[in-house]
């Protein structure tokens, strides 16, 4: 990974909730350079065969076993992908939110799937909101104004241009905080000033912010820009084990879309590798060590003529109850 480096020495940055710089950190888009890297060599893998654009239906389940996954490719063809493990990483929710830094396809499929095969899931309403992020009237993914910003010095203003918050709070107490500013000052919106920063510390170390609030007429540089809170990552999900193992066998889910327990009810800024990447080789380590072929299925397996819209329509709807029971066993 190349990570920003001070000379020899690997260089750090600050978010929200922590008390020292801490986090390693590439110019302003760190995710995008760990994903593309591994994506990268997962290409130059013989044994490893990626099937683009397909959307997965159901799971291929008998006698709480998995067997594989049912899959509907971009020209609407279904075809069933048979394998001794699965292995779910489907993201979060986020495409179920009107305000979200999510993709909008990313709309929690796996969970409705999971729920409608009684596998066991945990605290699907522990949703985090990012209290930063570019403000817009347009519909689609909202661009997050990165935690770091704020970690290097910007700071929030109202409506008059006035600072009314620590910008390093945890991000449940800043955006409590950032609502409650847009709701006494009637606005859809707070401002952030990068004033603090300077400029050319702006340009190398956030170029990708600085370009596209540019595109949305704003340069970051001269004048403040507005963001709104929205949502940003989902620390419930698929119920997993230490070892990221279902309540299904051979069913494992690693990253959003598993609820591990190492988040609580709001993850700290930067730590979901934890989830994506340390607990997705618990899973690959314990398939390996434990490795066993499934017996065969008693019964073929049956494609359904789906119908997509009312199949999503039913996720989307199962998803939003199920939340609301969960919300009311935490009395909220």
């Amino acid at each position: 990974m190349d990570f920003e480096k001070d000379g020899e020495a690997l260089k750090f940055t600050r978010e929200g909730g922590h008390s020292d710089k801490r986090i390693l950190f590439h110019e302003d888009i760190t995710g995008k350079e760990i994903t593309s890297k591994l994506l990268a060599r997962a290409l130059e893998r013989p044994n490893i065969t990626l099937y683009q654009h397909c959307t997965m239906m159901d799971l291929i389940t008998e006698d709480n076993l998995c067997h594989g996954a049912i899959v509907m490719d971009a020209d609407g063809n279904t075809s069933e992908i048979l394998a001794d493990y699965t292995v779910l990483a489907c993201g979060g929710l986020g495409g179920l939110y009107k305000h979200s830094t999510n993709f909008r396809h990313i709309t929690g499929d796996a969970l409705a799937i999971a729920l409608k095969h009684d596998i066991r899931l945990e605290h699907i309403d522990y949703v985090q909101i990012h209290p930063t992020t570019l403000y817009s009237k347009e519909p689609g993914r909202r661009f997050l104004i990165s935690e770091s910003v704020r970690g290097e010095g910007a700071v929030l203003l109202n409506k008059n241009k006035e600072r009314f918050v620590n910008e390093l709070l945890p991000r449940d107490l800043l955006t409590k905080e950032v609502r409650a500013q847009m709701e006494k000052d009637q606005m859809p919106f707070v401002w952030l000033s990068m004033a603090p920063i300077p400029k050319e510390d702006i340009i190398s170390h956030f170029p990708n912010i600085y370009k596209r609030c540019l595109e949305e007429g704003y340069d970051c540089t001269r004048e403040c820009i507005p963001v709104v809170p929205a949502q940003h990552y989902f620390m419930g999900g698929i119920w997993v084990n230490k070892n990221s193992h279902t309540s299904m066998d051979h069913l494992y889910a690693v990253g959003e879309t598993s609820c591990n327990g190492v988040h609580g009810r709001n993850r700290l800024a930067s730590n979901s590798l934890l989830e994506s990447l340390v607990f997705a080789e618990r899973a690959a380590d314990e398939i390996a060590d434990t490795y066993q072929v499934p017996a065969p299925m008693k019964e073929a397996v049956t494609i359904p003529d789906y119908n997509t819209t009312e199949l999503f329509a039913d996720y989307k709807a199962s998803i939003f109850e199920e939340m609301e029971k969960e919300r009311g066993t935490h009395n909220e």
